[in-house]
């Protein structure tokens, strides 16, 4: 038996796409490195891969060596296997003495930090995708970590394109910019030499906790302040991420139909409990020495989104105390992601084949129907635990013609004028660990899977062709099966395209509009309150005018008007009890509490949109993301 070769072991901190493109795009640089194609392996948790007919003489040899051991595919330059999730260890022991020259394993980052930690087998390098400056606290404290025990390290902070992805996934040279860097990193890595991770900056950064309080775990790297520091910073995140999971829970009712305490129910005293226990056992995983902890919630409210956590104490270093007292502070948030200005995105399609309004989903356009449509498919996929990501959306001809001059090659992107994209009605959707359910599932939603060598890319069938005057016409009526689908019976057939129109325009539920518009005014375009509210939409006068509505008793215009800032509303409270809330008694009660506020009316306008949403309303506000801000 030959020896066991060496491993660049590769993984990505939750939310950095193309970890596992960086990680192929890796193996095909280490398999070039001599002049003549290497044997080297890339492998990934999960099921297995096709073979590609591409595929060098020294994969198609690897490949034959593993058949019937692991799923395994020669793809190119590359040697592909499927690790099985619960004897990954056992696989990759094999796939070190198949023959190849180099093993590249993407694994989770538990399972990672678990492989990066062996004495017996530590890799030869490691690599980390994370997004810079938002993720750049957390990677670097994995960054120190590596530093101290001596492994070279490298941090991918940009996700490769579409097509350098494709090429990278098929086992060729991904080219360009992709290509170079992992060529440089490779030799790098692979040379011995210390890995020049990243500036440890760990004050105004952004970071996502990878699961629970196995973030703690990553702290362990430095003494002193800046050790201090770092457990101050992760507290806070972790108790960030329970208020961020937490808060949907605060309004969940109290009591189920037949009058029984709802479990899912947390009320506010729970949920600022459940945080600070999370910080304070996510201090103490740190080996912090008997440190003084103080967790409070800047801001006040019932509900706070902050949370800050002070210490002062002894650093423990090496399993004895420093002697050397230090005082750290750290602030976290669970606020709403930063989104692009609405304004800067085009609202109907063109130069294209497709002409008609467009909706967005997760920042890329798309038909209105499509949009829909991708709605149920994301919301099936979450029950099974996939998170789908939309990669691409409706594409322009120019856009088309702009990929094709990078990247010549009709294999892989479609000449201008050819490319579905244009239509409004193709979706690139990812991560690569959905592909399997989307294959199995995606059809009963209406989306197809258009070709065979691209798993990722699926097309919507259930409505107009695409590129058709039929789908043109569809998106701009208030057909229910379209634009106006999801709308509740009960809004007038001449507001269906209006609110369909809007909620396209400034991504807002259409449902949630109509449930506005009946609560508000039952679409009476002529409604005046008591207190001067007017139109079908009820704005004040004065906030008529902050958004531009001259005319508030022109339905369509006050529908804009609404979409607008109920969007305006969601990205800064990111609930949409909340949103309806400030929507009826202003943005200054809400932010007073962090609550719907305790008005009677105000409490039965929000109950009563949620009743007349059925439930919706819980699925539709944007994930609350976590991030220090001190």
């Amino acid at each position: 038996m030959s020896d066991p070769v060496p491993l660049l072991a590769v993984t990505a901190l939750p939310g950095a796409g193309g970890g596992l493109a960086i990680a192929a795009a890796l193996a095909i640089a280490a398999a070039r490195r001599g002049g003549a194609p290497e044997g080297v392996i890339l492998c990934e948790l999960g099921g297995a891969r096709r073979p590609t007919l591409l595929a060098s003489a020294a994969a198609r040899e690897i490949e034959a060596g593993l058949t019937g051991e692991l799923p395994v595919a020669a793809r190119g330059a590359l040697c592909w296997v499927g690790l099985d999730p619960g004897s990954w260890r056992d696989g990759l022991d094999r796939c070190s003495v198949s023959g190849a020259s180099l093993v590249v394993p993407f694994l989770d980052p538990s399972r990672w930090r678990e492989l990066v930690a062996e004495v017996d087998s530590s890799p030869r390098g490691a690599v980390l995708r994370a997004d810079v400056p938002r993720r750049r606290a957390l990677a670097g404290l994995v960054a120190a970590e590596a530093r101290r025990d001596g492994m070279p390290f490298g941090v991918v902070t940009k996700a490769p394109g579409i097509v350098p992805t494709r090429r990278a996934m098929a086992g060729l040279e991904p080219g360009g910019a992709t290509g170079a860097r992992a060529s440089r990193l490779v030799t790098r890595l692979l040379r011995r030499e210390q890995g020049q991770a990243l500036p440890l900056v760990v004050g105004l950064a952004a970071m996502l906790v990878l699961a629970g309080l196995a973030i703690a775990m990553l702290g362990a790297a430095a003494s002193g302040g800046a050790r201090l520091q770092r457990a101050a910073d992760l507290a806070a995140v972790s108790a960030g991420r329970s208020m961020r999971d937490d808060h949907p829970r605060l309004f969940a009712p109290a009591r189920l139909a037949a009058g029984r305490p709802n479990p899912v129910h947390l009320d506010p005293a729970a949920y600022r409990t459940r945080a600070r226990r999370v910080a304070l056992r996510a201090v103490r995983a740190n080996a912090i020495t008997a440190p003084s902890i103080r967790v409070s919630f800047p801001g006040g409210g019932d509900v706070p989104t902050r949370v800050r956590v002070a210490l002062r104490g002894e650093i423990e270093v090496g399993g004895a105390g420093s002697g050397e007292a230090a005082r750290a502070v750290a602030v976290a948030e669970a606020g709403v992601p930063a989104a692009p200005a609405a304004d800067a995105r085009p609202s109907v399609a063109r130069g294209g084949g497709y002409s008609g309004p467009l909706a967005y989903r997760q920042g890329e356009p798309m038909r209105p129907d499509v949009a829909t449509a991708f709605d149920r498919l994301a919301a099936a996929a979450a029950r099974h635990g996939h998170a789908l990501v939309v990669n691409s959306g409706f594409r322009s001809d120019a856009e088309q013609a702009a990929l094709f001059a990078a990247n010549p090659d009709p294999r892989w992107v479609a000449p201008p004028g050819t490319s579905l994209h244009r239509c409004g009605t193709e979706l690139d959707l990812g991560p690569s660990s959905s592909y399997g359910w989307l294959a199995a599932k995606a059809r009963r939603f209406g989306f197809l899977r258009r070709y065979a060598w691209e798993p990722w890319h699926y097309g919507y069938v259930a409505g107009p062709s695409p590129c058709s005057a039929a789908g043109d016409r569809a998106s701009r009526s208030g057909d229910g099966r379209l634009a106006g689908g999801g709308l509740p019976s009960f809004v007038p057939s001449r507001y269906r395209a209006p609110i369909a129109l809007a909620a396209s325009r400034w991504n807002v539920p259409a449902a949630l509009l109509a449930a506005q518009l009946m609560a508000e005014s039952g679409f009476n375009p002529f409604a005046v309150s008591a207190a001067g509210a007017q139109g079908i939409a009820q704005f004040m006068p004065a906030t008529a005018a902050a958004y531009g509505l001259r005319d508030p008793f022109d339905p369509r215009r006050a529908i804009g008007a609404q979409a607008r800032l109920m969007a305006d509303l969601l990205r800064r409270f990111g609930q949409i009890p909340l949103a309806l809330a400030a929507y009826n008694a202003g943005p200054a009660a809400v932010e007073g509490c962090g609550c719907v506020p305790p008005y009677a009316e105000t409490q039965a306008y929000v109950a009563r949109i949620l009743g007349l949403l059925g439930g919706a309303g819980r699925l539709a506000p944007p994930e609350l993301e976590v991030r220090l801000v001190r």
